[in-house]
């Protein structure tokens, strides 16, 4: 395996470079996606012109297009409405601290929950993903979702492929570290190789691009592909992953991980191999004819993680930097494909190495500049600011999608990101209304909310009225930490002064700290027997009924089983 770099491209730029290149990637990611969601799933170039008013796009304009199914409504888009691709990666870059952490548990519980509230183009794999996060319980590195439709097991789509771009723009550290936050991001919503090995081979990709400043050959696709070998091992260092994680997905896979991963790569390889032929014998490769090869205009590979994001490297080797927006504009008109993620992806790897930002009009410019500008600052170690969001323990995610928009302080809000501020048309549906919103720190969306919204939330759904401090990379979060294990004013005082270190100062606890924390601890005491006990008993005073401890205990159980296994 072959990796130009195993330190991060950061280190490789001045830092104006960096910043333009990062801006640059994140804006033609999301010109990408707006310019594709117009076509996408369009039932032909008749479909097409319904909407747009012409049979072939060129740019954004102003269109239209049926959202809610078919008792939804049709709704005027202006130019430039970018969908599901650019919400979520949005969603993961909020999720990335100012300390260059990845807070997987915030992403999963408060941003992917809301997102329920104002998806657009969202997969059928993402949406089941999102409403099982919802239920209490369910954590996220254990969203084994069945539904009619989907499983967790079978979730390959490319909804984590194309969200993960912040985690390679952010990065200062190691090729490994990066690639962990990747793999924490997908495994999330996506449990078929398909999908998180597609993040990964995507993620390679653009790593490869910011280190060389070039988009990566047929060979380095191979190369990526080999490093995915590596995937049994990075999980087995994330106590996590390893210890919760992956012995639920054996089971329900009913085969190893190893063995998983290793059919995977022998498929992917041969996809790249018919790609290689394409590439060898012509000087000019047709890229329908790699769509073709790739089974990615099929309704079964249409959407696949990898074969998109392999199909987005081809798209990107044929029209190079320099030819970004024809490369968009020919993924948009591939009608048959995913004309929208597979152009995002290609419109993040060959804007990170584009002179120009996009021309056409596109949904909040400012807002997608602005966050992209806090990771370049997080690569650089700079002070950065963190969101605020809620205490995820204390959390309560909105239970479906009309549930996300809440009546906070007399006004509209979104559950756990903040105030609603209201803009222009109401589309009504039954007993539902659909509108575009602003969001207090500069992002629109398109939500869609109860006709009578009974009640009030109360203040700790809400983002925290004070920002978090901005924090460097090494920089202190002690305090974030203390506030949301609360402990007792007695025990912080007692472990100021280091009077605690042997002994358990988590008996103290006054309220749940969530699954995940819970989890975390009860794994970190080496499963002490007081402390497991005192958590379950946190957990039924604190939610008043047997879910969370049951949820508690069949985690811990699986946990102590595995170590119990390995030794």
């Amino acid at each position: 395996m072959s990796i130009q770099s195993n330190q991060a491209p950061v280190a490789k730029y001045e830092r104006a470079d960096y910043e333009r290149a990062v801006i640059n990637s994140a804006l033609w990611a999301a010109a990408g996606d707006a310019l594709g969601w117009m076509t996408e799933l369009s039932r032909g170039k008749s479909g097409v012109e319904h909407r747009t008013g012409r049979k072939t796009v060129f740019e954004t304009t102003e269109w239209k297009r049926l959202i809610g199914g078919r008792s939804g409504v049709t709704v005027d888009f202006p130019a430039g409405t970018y969908s599901d691709d650019t919400q979520l990666r949005l969603c993961v870059s909020r999720s990335i601290r100012g300390n260059g952490s990845f807070d997987v548990e915030a992403f999963a519980k408060v941003e992917v929950t809301a997102w329920q509230g104002y998806c657009l183009g969202a997969g059928i794999g993402s949406k089941a993903a999102a409403a099982n996060l919802s239920k209490r319980g369910v954590n996220w590195f254990s969203n084994f979702f069945a539904t009619d439709q989907q499983r967790y097991i079978s979730a390959g789509g490319n909804g984590a492929a194309m969200r993960i771009q912040p985690h390679v723009w952010s990065a200062s550290g190691t090729l490994d570290e990066m690639l962990n936050r990747v793999l924490r991001d997908a495994l999330v919503t996506h449990g078929h190789p398909h999908g998180f090995c597609g993040a990964i081979f995507h993620s390679l990709c653009l790593w490869d691009t910011f280190s060389t400043r070039k988009v990566p050959s047929i060979e380095s696709a191979m190369s990526f592909v080999s490093y995915m070998q590596e995937i049994p091992s990075a999980i087995e260092r994330d106590s996590e992953l390893a210890s919760l994680w992956e012995p639920t997905w054996e089971r329900e896979t009913g085969k190893s991980l190893r063995e998983a991963i290793h059919e995977f790569q022998l498929e992917a390889q041969s996809d790249i191999s018919k790609i290689k032929k394409v590439f060898e014998s012509s000087q000019s490769p047709d890229y329908h004819e790699i769509l073709h090869k790739l089974g990615c205009l099929t309704e079964k590979y249409r959407g696949s993680g990898f074969k998109t994001a392999l199909a987005a490297l081809t798209l990107c080797q044929i029209y190079l930097p320099d030819r970004v927006e024809e490369a968009l504009v020919r993924s948009a008109n591939e009608l048959e494909s995913d004309t929208d993620t597979i152009a995002t992806m290609a419109g993040a790897i060959l804007g990170a190495l584009a002179v120009n930002e996009p021309k056409w009009t596109l949904q909040d410019t400012a807002y997608i500049r602005k966050e992209a500008g806090r990771m370049v600052s997080i690569a650089q170690r700079e002070r950065t600011s963190s969101f605020a969001y809620p205490d995820v323990s204390s959390w309560e995610p909105p239970s479906n999608q009309s549930d996300a928009v809440v009546r906070w302080q007399g006004s509209f809000a979104l559950s756990g990101l903040g105030k609603l501020d209201p803009k222009g048309q109401e589309y009504k549906a039954g007993s539902a209304i659909w509108q575009w919103f602003d969001l207090p720190f500069g992002q629109s969306i398109f939500a869609k909310r109860r006709a009578v919204i009974k009640g009030n939330t109360s203040d700790k759904q809400m983002p925290r009225i004070t920002p978090e401090p901005p924090v460097g990379l090494h920089g202190s979060q002690n305090n974030k930490q203390q506030e949301r294990f609360n402990f007792t004013k007695e025990e912080a005082q007692k472990r100021g002064r280091g009077e605690t270190e042997n002994q358990k100062p988590l008996l103290r606890l006054e309220r749940y700290p969530g699954l995940d924390k819970a989890t975390d601890l009860i794994i970190s005491s080496g499963f002490d027997n007081e402390v497991i006990g005192r958590l379950i008993n946190l957990s039924i005073e604190e939610t008043g009924g047997i879910e969370a401890a049951v949820g508690l205990s069949a985690i811990v159980a699986k946990a102590r089983l595995a170590r119990i296994r390995r030794k």
